[in-house]
């Protein structure tokens, strides 16, 4: 096995011996609002309202009512996040497209570490788990880093995806399961034979999986298991067992497993109050409970030895990085392959969540790349459906720096020609301002006007945009 990193504590060990610091707060609180609103403001970073700065990991050692602690914002540095990849910093998004593969299938073990301890009866989930619950207008607790491992009811083939899950009694769940996305199609084929679909939510894993479970359509079509690039990464197949009281398949290294069952059946995300809230969006705004949601039924909590709980307090620089790594990779692989190789770089910013906002960096060689990057800039929806807004900029900029990007929208865009816009295209329920209330151009919620903004010097212009150069 890969000595370096395999799991959740392999990699905050090679945090801990580098330059990535990682507080520990020993004093005592609650998984009721306190940690949450204490890493806000920690750092949890745009686009959350508390903090703007990059706040390091933090682990809750003493949490109120639970032995086990609590981490966050593992994430939250892009170096960070590169490191535990063993990748570049700047062009982490770029490399991770390298790893797009199936030749790293899973490989089953016996006797995982996640079942070290094993309940199956009289389960309590926020007994045993120190679930948060981030704000007042919540609709309960929230497991936010679960990756749920489910196989297609008709063919057999695997999926991970990450989605949100609220703890509605002692051993049930609702799942946000987001349509088109492949557990979603697994389990509307399985509510369609009647039958409920047996899952795993695995809790503290390998980064590398963590990352490789946001991936999406088309640049992992369905049948494609992402747990497949965290293999190419470690160059080895990752770790599955079989769970124990279901017939789904468990990551062997997780630090938690809940077992059980999305049943073919539904119910309101905020039990307590339909027209209340569910928890805070990725975007930075709280969230509309969904009116219907799958139900899921615990059958069994496994946990290691001294468990670490994972989670994130929600928007923020940590989600950003989980949901927008594995988006550069898919924009610009997608881009390379089928417009231009004279793509650099992408990154999607934080403003975005990591999915909304791409900024994409080109080289010019000739008078027709003008028209390419243009081209690419379009292609990129296509790569990403959820993306928004793109900005192309030339390789003198800095993508990694918004400011460096909205100077060279300053000095390098026109409003009358300089922007393409595409309307009522499919994007992003979350996003408040893609609905008919807001623009009567969107059709329904989740519709919106798609816009690439080209802030690039054109090709026989290039000269007259020299920045200054200040090397002797």
């Amino acid at each position: 096995m890969n000595e370096e990193i395999y799991d959740l504590r392999t990699a905050l060990s090679l945090l801990n011996s580098s330059d990535e610091e990682i507080e520990i707060v020993e004093r005592e609180l609650s998984p009721v609002r306190e940690i949450p609103s204490h890493y806000a403001a920690h750092g949890a970073g745009v686009p959350n309202a508390g903090n703007l700065k990059h706040g390091s990991p933090v682990i809750y050692s003493n949490v109120k009512g639970h032995s086990m602690p609590v981490l966050m914002g593992l994430f939250n540095s892009r170096a960070a996040c590169a490191k535990m990849l063993g990748m570049d910093c700047e062009g982490v998004g770029k490399e991770l497209s390298e790893y797009v593969v199936e030749g790293f299938q899973p490989v089953m073990v016996e006797n995982p570490p996640c079942q070290e301890n094993v309940i199956t009866r009289d389960i309590d989930i926020t007994d045993i788990l120190p679930v948060l619950t981030y704000t007042k207008d919540n609709a309960g607790p929230y497991i936010t880093t679960g990756i749920v491992y489910a196989s297609d009811p008709e063919t057999g083939e695997e999926d991970i995806t990450i989605h949100r899950l609220c703890v509605q009694g002692k051993d049930t769940l609702t799942a946000y399961l987001i349509q088109g996305r492949h557990i979603e199609i697994f389990y509307r084929k399985a509510a369609a034979m009647g039958k409920p679909l047996p899952i795993t939510i695995n809790i503290g894993v390998d980064p590398a999986i963590m990352l490789a479970s946001t991936f999406s359509y088309p640049v992992t079509p369905l049948g494609f298991n992402e747990l497949n690039i965290a293999g190419a990464v470690r160059k080895e197949g990752v770790r599955v067992s079989k769970a124990v009281t279901n017939e789904a398949k468990c990551i062997a290294y997780s630090e938690i497993v809940l077992e059980g069952y999305i049943m073919p059946q539904e119910m309101h995300e905020n039990a307590n109050c339909p027209e209340g809230h569910s928890l805070p969006e990725f975007l930075g705004y709280i969230g509309k409970a969904q009116k219907s949601l799958p139900v899921v039924k615990v059958t069994a909590v496994t946990y290691r030895n001294n468990p670490i709980y994972q989670t994130i307090v929600g928007p923020g620089a940590e989600l950003s990085h989980i949901c927008g790594i594995a988006t550069e990779a898919s924009i610009y692989k997608c881009v390379k392959d089928s417009v231009t190789s004279k793509v650099l770089n992408c990154c999607c910013s934080h403003c975005g969540g990591g999915k909304l906002t791409a900024f994409l960096q080109f080289r010019k060689d000739s008078e027709i790349d003008d028209a390419k990057t243009r081209q690419a800039g379009i292609a990129a929806f296509t790569a990403f459906h959820e993306l928004k807004h793109v900005y192309l900029v030339d390789e003198d900029v800095n993508i990694l720096d918004e400011r460096d990007v909205l100077w060279a929208m300053t000095t390098r865009f026109q409003g009358t020609h300089s922007m393409i816009s595409i309307p009522n295209l499919n994007c992003h329920v979350l996003d408040p301002s893609q609905s008919p209330e807001f623009s009567r151009d969107n059709s329904v919620r989740g519709t919106t006007y798609k816009t690439v903004f080209d802030c690039t010097v054109p090709f026989n212009m290039k000269n007259q945009f020299r920045r200054v150069d200040y090397g002797w």
